[in-house]
């Protein structure tokens, strides 16, 4: 009689690459298996690693707009700029969380979580780099480049948060009335904070895009912050010389979607599941 065959384990990298549609396809079970502390390491590595390679083909795709080398640099730069953020963030969502709140997850599981989210982010961006590369083969115009690159990191990292958000009220589902209400407040003010610091990594870190006419360069000193770059970026790509009507219009634009993404986010609850005990994850 035949013996059942066992599936095979997948390679470890590739095994890794799927933890972030493993994540999605099943939300639940993992964040239960992130509250059970089943793997979390194990489970940050993962999504950290299938992080680093989605942003490292996204960054990739943006730079060939200017060069093959600034390619490379814009590959390895987009990872470090999500990454490091998060290393430079995550302290203070973890210590005010424990100072204030007493959360019961360990530094580990609020890693992981956060990882999460920018995995999710990390994957949609590069299930947006056919598109970005299309656009880097039929047009020209660096501007343009630079303001798609913008709305594509936003809507995933938008994407991202949500994803972060309804982790973290799964994975600590301890809280309850007004402690509830006041992690949702330190976490909208972390979201601000990642937010911010994120974009002004971004400016350091530039180009990712690079300029005509200049070769490829690792990082450049800029004279600005990023929302002036893209103030002027607006300004080159709509044809309007430099004035104050713009830059006020587009900071109340930027505000105004933050305070709405804010606001949408605070509302998300997690989709209800069955009663059922989930399979552990094996992300």
């Amino acid at each position: 009689m035949p013996q059942p065959q066992t599936p095979h384990a997948l390679p470890g990298p590739l095994d890794a690459l799927l933890s972030v549609p493993r994540l999605l396809r099943d939300p639940q079970a993992f964040y239960d298996a992130v509250q059970a502390d089943v793997g979390v390491p194990g489970k940050a590595i993962r999504l950290a690693f299938s992080s680093f390679c989605f942003l490292f083909v996204y960054g990739f795709v943006t730079g060939w707009a200017h060069s093959p080398l600034q390619a490379l640099y814009s590959g390895l730069k987009m990872p470090i700029l999500f990454l490091t953020t998060m290393l430079f963030c995550l302290p203070a969502l973890y210590f005010f969380s424990l100072a204030v709140l007493g959360t019961r997850l360990g530094f580990w599981q609020a890693v992981t979580v956060v990882l999460g989210g920018i995995g999710v982010t990390s994957f949609l961006l590069l299930g947006l780099a056919p598109v970005t590369l299309f656009f880097v083969l039929t047009s020209s115009d660096q501007a343009f480049f630079q303001l798609l690159a913008v709305a594509f990191v936003a809507i995933s990292g938008y994407i991202g948060l949500y994803f972060l958000w309804g982790g973290m009220a799964l994975v600590d589902e301890t809280r309850t009335g007004a402690v509830k209400r006041l992690a949702n407040w330190i976490l909208r003010a972390w979201t601000l904070l990642y937010g911010f610091v994120g974009s002004q990594m971004a400016w350091r870190l530039s180009p990712f895009i690079g300029e005509a006419g200049r070769p490829a360069e690792w990082v450049q000193p800029s004279r600005d912050n990023f929302y002036v770059d893209v103030i002027r970026a607006v300004q080159h790509v709509v044809g309007v010389n430099d004035s104050l009507i713009l830059p006020t219009l587009v900071g109340a634009v930027l505000f105004g979607i933050a305070l709405a993404a804010l606001l949408a986010l605070n509302g998300a609850k997690p989709r209800p599941t069955p009663a059922e005990p989930a399979a552990p994850a094996l992300v």
